[in-house]
């Protein structure tokens, strides 16, 4: 289990570390043909708007996370990802893309960047 408040400051891959802090999802483009070369640099982020709760299982390829906000619980997400290790920096991961975003009361759910999944795939 790992929480996340506001302000936590974390390493991203630096073109979406710059998507993020623009707006600009094109440039998520970028960071992933970057990372699919396998080289890329990192930057300092910080995370913002809400407080996760993840749960990571050992050796899964996914983590499961409660995103809350001053109201409440704003929904579950499922992160497809490659299993985390630990490093002398922390905790180390790696995002497969696509994700699935789960209502706060589980009755619904809906994929999230199906595009940018289907570009890696196709990278």
């Amino acid at each position: 289990m790992t929480a996340c408040a506001p302000s936590a400051q974390a390493l991203w891959p630096a073109l979406y570390a710059r998507a993020r802090a623009d707006g600009d999802r094109s440039v998520r483009t970028e960071a992933f043909d970057a990372m699919t070369t396998g080289e890329w640099e990192l930057a300092p982020g910080v995370w913002q708007e809400t407080e996760p709760l993840l749960w990571k299982p050992p050796g899964a390829w996914f983590s499961i996370n409660a995103f809350f906000t001053a109201g409440g619980l704003r929904n579950w997400y499922v992160n497809f990802e490659h299993p985390t290790c630990r490093t002398r920096a922390g905790c180390d991961t790696f995002d497969l893309t696509v994700d699935l975003v789960i209502d706060p009361d589980l009755s619904t759910c809906m994929w999230k960047d199906e595009d940018e999944y289907a570009h890696v795939r196709r990278a």
